[in-house]
């Protein structure tokens, strides 16, 4: 069994701003028109990663909560993503991607006091059979096993448990982690130790003796409790409402998957509808996860 995730909210960001430039190029083009591409390329990506991987599962984990509660991790670091623009464009497709996925028997699943990374955690740990995380987020390198691997699209690169060191620079996993609590992440607003730039961090790895202080210690500590994505092991309330979004078994609707293409004029879609049908429907890529542990 093969599940292939998808981070969502990377997706439609990357083929948001996709819609956006291709309106750039062709002025011609209606606001209506550039928001069908964005629904299109979203789809088209999906297709692609689905072709390249050939899953039996294809999972949209999203960081929208449906039980607004306050992220966790901001009682470790109340600054933590505090520096995110809060941009809702791209995100203005959200339940149409959504109900244009369920028609096609996939399924989304959210948070509720945590994040869509925790979801991926908890799929690529607790479930078995291989794992292809589709995203350009780093933070999943920590969740690479010899049955997880993740791919960035924008790269076009796999890393796997195989090939870590070379496309990473760090020797495993854990060295991975290691370096990441020490400098920390500006993109989350994670502030790292004072000091510790590449130079300094891979001298702490090389060197079995280097002791950090007490200061230092407290941050790499903060940092790793903000960093790690096991968190719904400590929340049972968490780890259950993941269990039971993923034990909804959502039948695709091939009739309905069409209507959408014409509703939206999706013509390329609509003269290789064979291809996708054979792609998605033929094999009813409905979510199966709940009956790997049954």
């Amino acid at each position: 069994m093969k599940t292939l995730i998808i981070d969502g909210n990377n997706l439609i960001h990357r083929t948001f701003h996709t819609a956006r430039n291709q309106s750039k190029r062709s002025p011609e083009l209606t606001p209506k028109q550039v928001n069908n591409l964005h629904i299109y390329f979203t789809l088209n990506a999906l297709s692609s990663y689905v072709r390249q991987f050939v899953p039996e599962t294809v999972v949209f984990v999203w960081d929208e909560k449906k039980e607004r509660q306050t992220n966790i991790r901001r009682e470790i670091l109340k600054e933590y993503k505090q520096n995110r623009v809060r941009d809702s464009a791209p995100h203005q497709n959200n339940e149409t991607i959504k109900s244009i996925l369920l028609s096609m028997g996939i399924n989304s699943i959210f948070p509720r006091q945590l994040e869509a990374d925790d979801i991926v955690s908890y799929i690529c740990r607790e479930h078995e059979g291989e794992k292809v995380i589709i995203s350009v987020d780093r933070d999943f390198l920590q969740l690479i096993t010899p049955s997880c691997t993740l791919y960035d699209p924008i790269r076009k690169t796999i890393f796997n448990n195989y090939n870590f060191e070379e496309r990473t620079g760090f020797k495993d996993v854990e060295e991975w982690y290691t370096a990441k609590c020490l400098t920390g992440d500006s993109s989350d607003n994670v502030p790292g130790i004072p000091g510790f730039g590449k130079v300094t961090t891979k001298k702490y790895l090389n060197d079995p003796g280097y002791i950090l202080t007490e200061q230092e210690h407290e941050i790499f500590t903060r940092n790793a409790d903000i960093f790690c994505l096991d968190k719904y092991e400590s929340l049972p309330d968490e780890k259950q409402y993941y269990k039971e979004q993923l034990a909804v078994k959502v039948e695709s609707d091939y009739k309905q998957f069409i209507k959408f293409c014409e509703q939206f004029s999706f013509t390329r879609i609509l003269d290789k509808k064979t291809e996708w049908h054979n792609l998605f429907f033929l094999k009813s890529l409905y979510n199966k996860l709940n009956d790997l542990t049954s």
